[in-house]
This record gives structure tokens, C-alpha cells and sequence, in this order.
């Protein structure tokens, strides 16, 4: 899983070099020089984290701090300042910033402070071969604060959740390789405990219905089905 950042500081340095410092501890990082290129960034990109300086030429970053959130209300983000301004330090705590850090910045306590970021995420194992479904689901996924994972043929589903054992899977069932009921019962042979969402089309098809209600299957959605049903579902399962 990609885990993409936005750095923001109208020292282009600045950029530069902590973007090299992420990249390293796998992030794909992306850079910006003003609030106002930052807050465009973020309309156009899903964002796991961004790291931003709070003075900069045009908008301040506390302000484009809440323009993101207008974008996308869980972005999450690490604020930094050379300066002991209490009164926009309070205001952006406020505002939900993860973390206001000192300039310069102490390098170990924000790589700290990202993997924290990584291992708050929720993960969610997505298969499916649709490629609009995939791409509307995980921009929607990451704005709410969700890892997602994405596998397109059941083999590579099974391998991913075996080795990253993701507790949520959400399956379309329109699989051609193998039938619907084998796909639930593979997925749970790998991990009994999984919560299961089928998201599909039509009634699903078995011989043996009971086997596909109550402890196999967590929730059904029937596409089209509206986005805010799939979140809470999953914001149950994570509560």
C-alpha cells in the first residue's frame, strides 16, 4: 500500500530534504510551497498525512489547515513552527492538527510521529475487478482515514490477507473465476474472524444460503448502494 504525503513550506530546501527523509522510510511524497498550492493539492489528491509549515507567504498553515478539512474532514496533519506563537499553536490544536513540532524540526520524532500515522490507519482489503469502483472507493476510503488494499483475483486477495490480515474485507462478488459461495468460504478459511462486506449486484447465489448469513457474512450492500453506508459500516466494525 502506497502511503502518499504532502510536505508544505515556502523553503524550498525544506521541501526537498524532508521529502528525500520520507521516501526513505517509504512514503511517496509530494511537495508544496505556499497554503494556497497546498490546499489545491489536496482537492485534487487524497493524502494519508501532511506535514506543514505554519508561516508562509499567503495563507498561513492553520488556515489552510481548514480549508483542507472543508476538502477532506479527517485529512490528517503535522503542523511546524520556528515561532512560539501560543495563540495559533491553541487554534490549531483546536482545529484537530495531530501535532504542532518546533523548527527545526527533531527528524526521530517526526518519523516517530508518521509510523504512528501508518499504524492509526484502518485497514480494509478491497477485490473487485471493476477499475471506477476501485478508483471512487479508495479516494473515499483515504478521506475517511482508511488503509485500503486493493486485489483483483481471489488468489491475490487470499495472499494479501494472509500476510497483512486485514480485519475488514469488501467483496464484489462479480469474480469469474470462481463462484460466490467459494469465494466467502475461501476468504474465510484464511481468516475466520474477518468482517465481511459482499457488495454486489444481484441476490447472491448458493445452495447453501446459510452458510452466506449471520457468521460469515457481516453485511451485504446491493450496488449502486450510497458511500456514508459503506463508512458506517465500517466505522462499526473499527468502533
Amino acid at each position: 500500500m502506497t502511503r502518499r504525503i504532502l510536505i508544505v513550506d515556502d523553503d524550498r530546501h525544506m521541501v526537498r530534504t524532508l521529502c528525500d527523509i520520507v521516501r526513505l522510510q517509504g512514503w511517496t511524497p509530494d511537495g508544496a510551497h505556499s497554503g494556497e498550492e497546498a490546499v489545491e493539492a489536496v482537492r485534487k489528491q487524497a493524502y494519508n498525512a501532511v506535514l506543514m509549515d505554519v508561516r508562509m507567504a499567503g495563507i498561513n498553515g492553520v488556515d489552510a489547515f481548514k480549508a483542507m478539512k472543508a476538502v477532506r474532514p479527517r485529512i490528517k496533519v503535522i503542523l511546524m513552527t520556528a515561532y512560539s506563537a501560543a495563540d495559533i499553536i491553541a487554534e490549531a490544536e483546536r482545529e484537530g492538527a495531530l501535532k504542532v513540532l518546533s523548527k527545526p524540526v527533531v527528524l526521530s520524532g517526526l518519523l516517530e510521529m508518521l509510523e504512528q500515522t501508518r499504524q492509526a490507519e484502518k485497514p480494509v482489503l478491497v477485490i473487485a475487478r471493476d477499475t471506477d469502483f476501485l478508483g471512487n472507493l479508495q479516494d473515499m476510503l483515504t478521506q475517511r482515514g482508511y488503509e485500503t488494499l486493493f486485489a483483483k483475483t481471489l488468489d491475490e486477495a487470499l495472499l494479501m490477507l494472509e500476510k497483512k490480515a486485514p480485519p475488514v474485507v469488501v467483496l464484489d462478488l462479480r469474480l469469474k473465476e470462481i463462484s460466490q459461495e467459494d469465494s466467502v468460504l475461501a476468504i474465510r478459511r484464511v481468516n475466520p474472524e474477518v468482517a465481511l462486506i459482499l457488495c454486489n449486484g444481484q441476490t447472491c447465489e448458493t445452495d447453501h444460503p446459510e452458510l452466506l448469513e449471520g457468521r460469515l457474512i457481516h453485511a451485504s450492500l446491493q450496488k449502486p448502494f450510497p458511500p456514508a453506508r459503506l463508512i458506517q459500516i465500517l466505522d462499526d466494525v473499527y468502533a
